[in-house]
């Protein structure tokens, strides 16, 4: 059987926890992986490498880290693949490269479309503490995640949930579903859902200043950015002019030394950090 081929371009986690997924499948052939350059450094000013060149080293793939990804158009257009798949990537795709796919491009976001274009999807659900979210597929076009959606499922939000869990979540189920959708695709077995303008929303990227808590906020307010900032960038209170930066938090009553009251009541906290200290878990 002729294997489906892909160009894989994602930079995090949740991308590399689907694409290992499509790398192991053998009814797939990865003939590239894309990946933002690496930026993000450790405590000793190490540059860390992406989780895509981390995959890609260890299944020896052929690795592009542009600046923007219109730099390796050369590269990709001497290149025959059936699929290219974004996932978590972080750059707006240019059309020129949305062409070279012979069969569709494609990309995995993280929200039930039309509800939440754009960076922060998974933020946003949470801070609109909406009880469901979920992944569309959808066929990338010159406009933000405007495409026709032609697969998708939904998965719960339960009320401990914060981003980190939501983001290994929506990653898991959809490597349970992504090899099937494309082959799907692929052999012309799926339907087009158009998305309606007037249903749409959008989820723009998260601003450090946006995780600081004001203590006028209610309870619930309170937990939703700590649920939805609990990756990055950490939603936080200033006690004495020193950050106090909250991970978890419940409105329930526990024994942990640490709680903040808001409008209407206290939140208390079960994982924090006071600045310049390390990071603190009550085990509940």
């Amino acid at each position: 059987m002729k294997k489906i081929r892909l160009v894989l371009a994602g930079t995090e986690q949740f991308s590399k926890t689907i694409f290992k997924s499509l790398i192991l499948d053998e009814r797939f052939e990865v003939i590239a992986l894309i990946s933002q350059p690496n930026k993000k450094m450790d405590r000793n000013k190490n540059i860390l490498p992406t989780p895509i060149s981390l995959l890609a080293n260890e299944f020896n793939i052929p690795l592009f880290q542009p600046n923007k990804i219109g730099e390796i158009y050369d590269e990709l257009s001497s290149i025959n693949f059936d699929f290219f798949i974004t996932a978590s990537f972080g750059q707006f795709i240019p059309e020129k490269i949305l062409k070279l796919a012979s069969k569709l491009s494609l990309n995995v976001h993280g929200s039930l479309l039309e509800k939440y274009r754009g960076a922060a999807p998974i933020q946003y659900s949470l801070l609109n503490n909406d009880e469901i979210t979920g992944v569309s597929l959808i066929e990338m076009v010159n406009k933000m995640d405007a495409g026709d959606i032609l697969k998708s499922f939904d998965i719960k939000i339960n009320e401990e949930d914060t981003a980190i869990d939501l983001f290994y979540k929506l990653a898991y189920e959809t490597t349970l579903r992504i090899g099937n959708w494309l082959e799907d695709i692929y052999n012309d077995n799926f339907e087009r859902k158009i998305q309606d303008e007037n249903l749409v929303s959008f989820a723009s990227k998260i601003k450090n200043e946006e995780a600081e808590l004001s203590l006028n906020l209610t309870t619930q307010e309170a937990l939703n950015k700590i649920r939805a900032f609990n990756d990055q960038p950490g939603a936080f209170v200033l006690q004495n002019n020193k950050r106090l930066k909250i991970f978890r938090a419940t409105k329930n009553k526990i024994g942990t030394p640490i709680k903040i009251q808001f409008l209407d009541g206290f939140l208390y906290l079960i994982e924090y950090q006071f600045e310049g200290k390390k990071k603190v878990k009550y085990e509940i």
